[in-house]
């Protein structure tokens, strides 16, 4: 069932430092950088069961034979994976998250970075394939198809456009951190404030970004994680 976060948020506006920074109604922070706890999504491993079953005992002669059958079964488990879906310019912004791994996930601690400004999701349990919906300018998010919560923030995380911008996702609030972040995409141009950030993660390419054309709708991942530009494509509207 689809619902809606009404979320109350605050900006902070920080510069280039980068040291790290410091929920239904739930509540959230967008903030500027400061230090904090790392916070990881939960998932579940892969077991195994075995039942051993010994049937009745069959006898011939003095010779007494026991049968012996093992089943194992496995448990369904595995990691979730957090990542930013797509990015909707046209009647928003607002961002869309989704757990594309195997297991169950949690936005709990998870942070949207638009530089110099971050925000905090709020916890929302992910199963494998959900997805939620981040309100990231001043016009509430609509009801989608596929996603099972949507976040509307009071104040916007930043000036989104299709002409030129960056989107960070984190594990936790170390924002200089190439362990914390988690996903990331930049179009426009490139080098913007964090992309130094996930290319030393391996999540992006150096000098890389995706060429949005001016009528472009949004932009969504074609890969997950995505690794640089060439996993993304630009939706255009007919």
């Amino acid at each position: 069932m689809h619902r809606r976060l009404l979320v109350a948020a605050t900006v902070l506006l920080a510069g280039c430092s980068g040291a790290s920074a410091p929920s239904t109604t739930l509540q959230t922070t967008t903030i500027a950088e400061a230090t904090g706890s790392s916070t990881t999504a939960v998932g579940s491993a892969a077991e195994a069961t075995t039942s051993t079953l010994a049937p009745p005992e069959s006898t011939t002669g003095s010779t007494t034979t026991t049968t012996t059958t093992t089943t194992t079964t496995a448990v369904p488990g595995g990691k979730p994976s957090i990542g930013i879906d797509e990015i909707v310019f046209a009647g928003g912004p607002y961002v869309v998250i989704s757990n594309r791994g195997p297991g169950v996930g949690s936005t709990a601690g998870h942070w949207i970075c638009q530089f110099p400004s971050y925000y905090e999701l709020p916890a929302v349990e992910l199963e494998p394939g959900e997805k939620i919906a981040v309100q990231l300018g001043t016009d509430p998010v609509p009801e989608l198809s596929g996603v099972i919560a949507t976040v509307d923030v009071t104040t916007p995380i930043g000036d989104i456009t299709a002409a030129d911008g960056e989107l960070g996702l984190y594990s936790s609030n170390t924002f200089n951190s190439a362990d914390a972040i988690v996903d990331y995409v930049e179009w426009g141009t490139s080098d913007h404030a964090r992309s130094s950030v996930a290319v030393a993660a391996g999540i992006w390419e150096s000098g890389g970004f995706i060429d949005v054309p001016t009528e472009a709708l949004a932009i969504a991942a074609q890969a997950f994680p995505s690794l640089g530009p060439g996993d993304w494509f630009a939706e255009i509207g007919g």
